[in-house]
């Protein structure tokens, strides 16, 4: 990002990544602990050919939320979209980093959206999630 502070990240400058790790907690908290389930059961998993549980798809994109609203606050909150493609499982254990680079800014009315490219990737630089996201930039002085 630009090394002035009070400067907005220009378009094709990242925003500060995430690293996440997928705790089999987390993804018992997100979806409930149930016998036979793909994301709480490891023998259930590993029975169906999986070599650990896996995570909900939508914790990856809570990641993303999360990334976004530290960069744009209520922007992202009030005024946030996201599209996203899941392309790789994400497994308990793994570490994901969660990346966004600004695309574009436009003038939406009175505001200005900024649209980010984002993903999540594995340890092994495997993508898991690719797509867009975008909100309403805090235009106020600082």
């Amino acid at each position: 990002m630009n090394k002035d502070k009070s400067s907005k990240p220009a378009v094709g400058e990242e925003l500060p990544a995430l690293k996440k790790i997928v705790t089999q907690r987390q993804v018992d908290a997100y979806s409930g602990v149930r016998p036979k389930s793909l994301h709480t059961d490891p023998e259930w998993a590993q029975e169906k050919g999986f070599k650990a549980p896996l995570a909900q798809a939508l914790m990856s994109t809570a990641y993303i939320s999360e990334m976004m609203v530290r960069y744009l606050g209520e922007g992202y909150i009030k005024g946030g979209k996201m599209s996203v493609s899941f392309t790789k499982p994400v497994f308990v254990g793994e570490t994901l980093t969660v990346r966004g680079r600004i695309k574009s800014r436009a003038v939406e009315g009175e505001k200005t959206r900024v649209t980010v490219d984002i993903s999540c990737e594995n340890a092994k630089g495997e993508l898991t999630l690719v797509g867009v996201a975008s909100g309403i930039e805090n235009t106020c002085k600082q």
